[in-house]
């Protein structure tokens, strides 16, 4: 049975994430993964400096979404943003990595662009499975493993990456999943947004589905300011 949660509770919930962590979000290209976006940057935006990780202008779809819903994007618009190819400026973009170059070269420049974000840190990286295949020769675990690994178990930084399973074969599903402390499966189901764990360390959540109503949580978004 799902857990139902209030708007408040939902951002409680997001909250308890742990440093070190790496928190992967699937949804397909139907959710509107956009409230679990901005859901949870304003759960942590007061006790840690947030920063996106920004494949292909995916930012500015999840920022156009909400602006439409008439939610406040103030946190969108201030948010450090380290971009992926793409052309456009959305948030506050502190550095710009070529796609033409390797990705050996992405994940260094990355990783030092995320240097000049405080501790304690959380990383939203939207569009991650386009970051993954727009390589066609380097296999999608090696990706994987170039940008989760080296901020798992870091004490400052906790990682949440949304992954859109529809634009992903079920074998490099399994490899994002593999290096995951926990995996999230984003739905909505009769007005109720879902997220059900598929896989965390504390084995005695496997299976929780937590649903909160997607119009209490819209409402509760316009009236937060960023």
């Amino acid at each position: 049975m799902p857990v139902k949660k209030s708007a408040a509770e939902a951002f409680e919930s997001i909250g308890r994430l742990q440093p070190g962590e790496i928190v992967v979000v699937e949804h397909t290209s139907l959710d509107p993964f956009h409230l679990a976006v901005l859901l949870v940057m304003a759960s942590r935006g007061k006790d840690m400096h947030i920063a996106v990780a920004d494949v292909f202008d995916q930012l500015h779809v999840v920022r156009s979404h909400l602006a439409i819903m008439g939610i406040d994007i103030g946190l969108i618009d201030d948010v450090p943003v380290v971009k992926f190819g793409g052309m456009l400026t959305t948030g506050n973009v502190i550095r710009r990595i070529s796609i033409l170059d390797t990705p050996t070269m992405w994940q260094m420049e990355y990783r030092d662009a995320l240097e000049g974000i405080p501790e304690p840190r959380l990383v939203l990286t939207l569009g991650f499975e386009q970051l993954i295949t727009i390589k066609p020769e380097v296999p999608p675990s090696t990706m994987c493993r170039l940008f989760m690994m080296p901020s798992m178990g870091t004490g400052g930084e906790v990682n949440v990456i949304f992954v859109n399973s529809d634009m992903l074969t079920e074998n490099a599903l399994e490899d994002i999943r593999e290096l995951a402390s926990r995996v999230f499966r984003l739905g909505l189901i009769k007005n109720m947004l879902t997220l059900t764990v598929v896989k965390s360390l504390s084995l005695k959540h496997y299976g929780r589905v937590l649903a909160v109503d997607a119009l209490e949580l819209t409402d509760y978004l316009r009236q937060a300011k960023g």
